[in-house]
């Protein structure tokens, strides 16, 4: 550890994401009455825009913004431990949770669960098993981790979220398999 860790926590800052309308994101589809964009952070410039640490790719931590629109008239559940990132070889990559990303890239002041610490901000974001309520949009991160990426993970990528649960007819909607090179363009020229 670098002594330069302790004051990097204490300086922390939370940032705030903005959610755009869902037609705005590249990177999406539509299944019935319901619509799941993916906004990847491929550098490490684009992941600062969202969380205060320069370096998340560069350590192998790679976040993607989920954005859900359920226009339905039932209540849904999304589960995203079985959410994965398929590589164009057909690499599997499950998520990471932000605590463990949080302490990875921060240290060991990430562990603090004072307000506008980095655990709070990481896990605060994070996508987690929950109900999107009718005519509801839900966001949050999921993280994945690559080491030693030389190129942008998300080139020819594609997430695949196997199932969104309509909670009254337990009904599953899906697979939602969201290729991920639309976003990526855009990604690239904002700043």
């Amino acid at each position: 550890m670098s002594a330069g860790l302790p004051s990097a926590a204490a300086d922390y800052q939370i940032k705030t994401v903005k959610v755009l309308p869902i037609e705005s994101y590249p990177a999406r589809i539509t299944i019935g009455a319901v619509t799941v964009a993916a906004d990847p952070y491929p550098t490490d410039e684009k992941s600062f825009t969202a969380f205060s640490v320069k370096d998340i790719n560069s350590k192998g931590y790679f976040p993607v913004h989920i954005i859900i629109q359920n226009s339905s008239p039932d209540a849904l559940s999304i589960r995203t431990r079985d959410i994965v990132l398929v590589l164009p070889g057909g690499q599997e990559l499950y998520t990471t949770p932000a605590t463990l990303v949080a302490v990875n890239v921060v240290g060991g002041k990430a562990t603090s669960t004072k307000s506008g610490s980095p655990l709070l901000d990481f896990t605060g974001k994070e996508l987690t098993n929950m109900a999107v309520e009718p005519g509801a949009v839900a966001n949050g991160f999921l993280f994945f981790f690559a080491q030693g990426v030389k190129k942008n993970l998300f080139n020819g990528a594609t997430l695949r979220i196997p199932r969104i649960q309509d909670e009254t007819t337990q009904r599953d909607l899906g697979p939602f398999n969201i290729p991920l090179d639309p976003a990526l363009p855009a990604t690239a020229t904002k700043k």
